[in-house]
This record gives structure tokens, sequence and C-alpha cells, in this order.
């Protein structure tokens, strides 16, 4: 009988094993040879209980493997440079910008899962969900324990990203759907560079 079980248990295993590779497999197929991506997005964040707190709009732009613009232009003005080097954050509001060294702080968070799709089966446990009014959803949980989000989900729809899904450690969950979705562009090396305006405050440098 306990060999029965053992057997059994070592079945179910193997499927589960075999499936999570499979989903995988699924999702870098997906996000095969993308070394460039850019999008317009709309930001919807939530409280623990599902009610949406703050809208927001803007742009944003990932290159393999390290470098990406994020501008956010409704309701504020924000702009986030990764050169490759250094972390750039420029409040526009605020005429204030603070540089810090990238080193791994952008590492194993969702901000670069679009630059390193080929790293994913390393750094997360892959699930696939199912499908929601039309978009094949996968759920991301990272390895590590100290990240500061508990799960990332991203949905498909013929091919394309159509959202990303956060969910931080206190309940919050940050969704960005995207639009007018551009797989690898042709980029200027000037869009990650960041030149301070001149008469603002720079913090960090």
């Amino acid at each position: 009988m306990k060999k029965m079980n053992i057997k059994k248990l070592f079945f179910i295993c193997t499927i589960v094993v075999t499936s999570m590779q499979l989903h995988a497999s699924e999702l870098t197929k997906y996000l095969s040879n993308l070394h460039t991506f850019q999008a317009g997005f709309t930001q919807s964040v939530f409280s623990s209980n599902n009610k949406a707190k703050q809208i927001s709009k803007g742009l944003i732009v990932v290159k393999s493997p390290d470098k990406f613009y994020l501008e956010y232009n409704e309701p504020y003005n924000l702009i986030y440079v990764a050169d490759g080097k250094k972390l750039w954050s420029y409040d526009e509001d605020l005429e204030q910008v603070v540089v810090k060294e990238q080193g791994n702080i952008l590492i194993n968070t969702p901000a670069m899962l679009l630059g390193n799709p080929k790293d994913l089966t390393e750094s997360y446990t892959i699930e696939k969900v199912g499908v929601t009014e039309g978009w094949l959803w996968f759920e991301l949980t990272p390895k590590k324990e100290n990240t500061n989000f508990e799960s990332v989900s991203l949905a498909f729809k013929d091919n394309e990203l159509k959202a990303m899904e956060m969910r931080d450690n206190f309940g919050q969950t940050t969704r960005l759907e995207f639009n007018k979705v551009i797989k690898n562009p042709t980029l200027s090396k000037s869009r990650f560079v960041f030149v301070p305006p001149k008469g603002v405050d720079v913090i960090g440098q």
C-alpha cells in the first residue's frame, strides 16, 4: 500500500513539474526575441480591498538587458531612466532629480521582466492562470523572499502583451494596461541618456 502511495505521489509530482516547465516555456515563447519594447500605459493602483486609489498614464520603453525609460504624464510629470549604470528620477513639479548607482537595484524586479525574459525561470515560479475576458494570464511568483512584491502577472492576447499586474507585500495591486505596443522598435541611444534640466536640484550626484 505504501509503495502504491509513493508511486502515485511520484507520478503527481512529475505531472506538476512537467506542467510548470510547459508554462515557463510557453511564456518564454511569448517574450522570445524581445530586445526592445515600447508602449503607452494606463496605471491603476488598488488597495487591499480592491478599491482604486490612483490612475495615471505614461510611456514605457525597455531595452535588454538593463535599460528602461518610464514617463508619467498624467496627472503628474515624472521621469525614470535606467541607463545601465545609474538610475535617474526626475520630478518636474518639485524641480528635483535623484540619482543612484543602478547596481543590482532592478534585478529580480517587475521593472526588468521585459528586459530579461530568458532569466524568468531562474527568478520566478510560473503558473498559467487561464483566460479572463479574452486575455491569457500567467502568474509569476519570485523564488527569493527578499522582494517587495508577492507576485506579478502578465496578460497576452494574439501574442501581444496587454497588461502587467503587480501585488506587493501589503496587499496593494498595481496594474498597467498597455496600448500602442511596439515590439523591437529601433531606439535612439539618447532615449536612455538623462541630462538634468538647468536649475533643478540634483540629489546623489
